[in-house]
């Protein structure tokens, strides 16, 4: 007994410390002017002039239409900048400028400046001039409400120029015109770039990581899935094997979630004695269909995808023996997962016709 107190404050020793790595308190400068890494699910990029970029960086694609017009929204920003304009009159120095828009509280400006470890120059004939090679950085934080709730969604559109003076070139309208083409066009076709971006084919400046500007690393593939599976089904311990394909969807999706789409032939197996008191197997398919949906995330690879909701409809194909009733049914409902996904349980009930026969069961589903 005390060996296994011992080991369990050990576990959670260890388990505590992990946690409190991975949870590292944030300040409160770090809370006003940064958006946690999680909350951000959209983001695309727009070219603008000699490498100049823009940012823009939302919790879901309706939020897009929500966001004030961006050309009225820089000059308001250079006008709040203008006191503090000796503060940045150093050319060279790297700038970043955070600045936060949350009504009711008023406006709030970060600056930040560095300069280089070394010096750059450019030579040109007999002139020698200074060269700046990082670009300036200006970041918009705001808030968007969110119709029928009482909370709000934050975005960011952020800046990244040769030189901060250069922003004021950007005030004729067209930063508002690349937003609005962004939401015309963004579910119209993407092509990628021989370096792996997205863009849209219809205004090629805009792009993306993943088609529709997702963060979530699966976006829309095609996934064949076989698993090995044990239920029990009255007094009976069935295994089968489940062999299907699975569509992953998300990266189009107005409201930033994942859906599962599969369909599978399942054999169930059953052993028992024929009558002249051989042991024989009685093989029992059943076709199933899957659906389910979940928030997408992000930097997962093509792990499982994390699903909130599932549920599953299996229909007897093939019957054998008098085990199942003819059109006999099957449907599960939600499903708890283990090992990033891998292994998961599945609560169920069997039925024919129209509910008559109601039986529970458990399946557990191990996948490949």
């Amino acid at each position: 007994m005390k060996t296994s107190i011992y080991f369990l404050m050990f576990f959670m020793s260890i388990t505590g410390i992990a946690h409190a790595q991975e949870n590292q308190p944030v300040t409160n400068e770090d809370r006003i002017f940064d958006l946690p890494a999680n909350e951000i699910n959209r983001r695309f990029l727009i070219a603008l002039d000699k490498g100049d970029k823009m940012q823009v960086e939302l919790v879901g694609l309706r939020d897009l239409d929500r966001v004030a017009n961006i050309d009225s929204l820089l000059r308001i920003f250079l006008k709040d900048l203008a006191p503090l304009k000796d503060s940045l009159s150093d050319e060279l120095s790297v700038k970043r400028i955070d600045y936060v828009m949350e009504p009711p509280a008023a406006k709030k400006i970060r600056l930040r400046q560095s300069r280089p470890t070394g010096n750059s120059y450019l030579v040109l004939q007999d002139d020698v001039a200074a060269l700046k090679l990082e670009q300036d950085t200006v970041h918009f934080i705001g808030v968007v409400p969110v119709p029928g709730q009482k909370t709000v969604h934050r975005y960011r559109i952020s800046f990244f120029v040769n030189h901060l003076n250069d922003l004021v070139n950007y005030t004729d309208g067209r930063l508002q015109a690349r937003l609005v083409s962004l939401r015309e066009n963004i579910y119209t076709d993407w092509v990628r770039d021989d370096k792996g971006m997205m863009h849209i084919r219809k205004d090629y400046a805009i792009s993306a990581k993943l088609t529709g500007g997702s963060l979530s690393a699966h976006g829309d593939y095609l996934g064949f899935n076989i698993s090995a599976n044990i239920q029990n089904y009255k007094n009976y311990f069935v295994p089968s094997f489940s062999l299907g394909a699975t569509a992953i969807t998300g990266s189009m999706s107005r409201n930033n979630k994942t859906r599962e789409f599969g369909a599978y032939w399942e054999p169930n197996f059953f052993f028992g004695r024929d009558n002249e008191g051989k042991l024989k197997t009685y093989r029992n398919d059943f076709l199933t269909v899957v659906y389910g949906s979940g928030p997408a995330r992000k930097d997962s690879g093509k792990k499982e995808p994390y699903l909130q909701y599932v549920f599953s409809v299996s229909y007897l194909i093939h019957r054998s023996g008098d085990y199942f009733e003819k059109h006999t049914f099957r449907t599960g409902i939600g499903r708890m997962s283990l090992f990033e996904g891998k292994t998961k349980i599945e609560p169920v009930l069997y039925f024919h016709e129209f509910f008559k026969g109601v039986t529970p069961g458990i399946r557990l589903i191990q996948s490949f």
